[in-house]
């Protein structure tokens, strides 16, 4: 076995979570740990689910229609809402190459590590993929891997519509563009959390105010003069101003400031290997980064 075993990820995960709990206390165990998933297990503590803040944005949208977002948080249950049998890799010394496939391959933001039985022991997210490429320069330009054209929304835009926008399209970032299609601001799935897990807007949601907190003007969710990226950047100045900011997106704009695309870390875990191999990134970690035995 060479070298000392280093474990990519995090362990255990940061968030844990009971397939009976609700989603309410799904949604403020997310909101106060600032992370995206949730591992959900039994009471042996084997892997039932992956529960992400994505699946329950979509949740709220399909409660738009019908109201009662509150009354549908606390009555739902997380086994109702979660990703049933996510993929999952048993810890052992095979290397992160199986990861990224497994990522790549099936368009998913985190992988659960378990043991031979099932318990769960950490999460690696494309987070922490992105994270080592970033140390190292890539030589693939910003716009190589963007998305393009980048769905979006005007500064006049609602609350509502973005939540739809996410939910349909499984966006987790949505530039707000402004006059001359100039980015304005950035609002993500994360901005969405915490302005619906404030206590001022789940007062307002207890009430039965759906309307009031749904219509907010996206503008006061979303991060405004937002870090972007021109398209002809190396994507590791992507990744790096990414890391420096604690984002996970980044809008792509041209000289003028207009909106061009996005680049996410989902862009460039997805697309890289494709493009160009995951040997790229991963010769120089390979004698340390062993992570696991891929099960399906």
């Amino acid at each position: 076995m060479p070298g000392k075993l280093i474990l990519l990820g995090q362990y255990p995960p940061t968030v844990v979570l009971d397939p009976g709990q609700n989603l309410l206390e799904a949604l403020l165990a997310l909101d106060q740990r600032g992370v995206r998933h949730a591992v959900v297990v039994d009471s042996d503590g084997r892997l039932q689910g992956i529960l992400s803040i994505r699946r329950i944005l979509s949740f709220i949208e399909r409660r738009l229609a019908s109201g009662g977002v509150y009354e549908g948080l606390k009555q739902t249950r997380v086994a109702d809402v979660m990703w049933h049998n996510p993929p999952r890799v048993v810890l052992g010394e095979f290397g992160i190459e199986d990861v990224i496939y497994i990522l790549s391959r099936l368009n998913v933001g985190a992988i659960t590590v378990v043991d031979k039985d099932e318990r769960v022991l950490g999460i690696i997210s494309e987070k922490h993929i992105t994270g080592i490429m970033a140390l190292a320069e890539i030589h693939v330009a910003v716009h190589e891997v963007m998305t393009k054209p980048a769905k979006s929304l005007s500064t006049g835009s609602k609350l509502r519509e973005a939540i739809e926008l996410m939910a349909i399209h499984r966006h987790r970032h949505i530039p707000i563009v402004g006059d001359g299609g100039r980015v304005a601001a950035m609002l993500t799935a994360r901005d969405v959390l915490d302005y619906i897990a404030l206590e001022t807007t789940l007062d307002k949601l207890a009430e039965g105010l759906d309307e009031e907190v749904f219509n907010t003007p996206v503008t006061h969710v979303a991060t405004g003069a937002p870090a972007t990226v021109e398209p002809e950047a190396d994507v590791s100045k992507a990744l790096r101003l990414m890391r420096k900011r604690g984002i996970s997106g980044l809008p792509v704009v041209n000289r003028d400031g207009e909106l061009e695309g996005i680049i996410t870390e989902r862009d460039i875990v997805i697309k890289m290997p494709k493009l160009v191999g995951t040997e790229l990134f991963y010769d120089y970690a390979r004698s340390r980064l062993y992570v696991a035995r891929v099960v399906f």
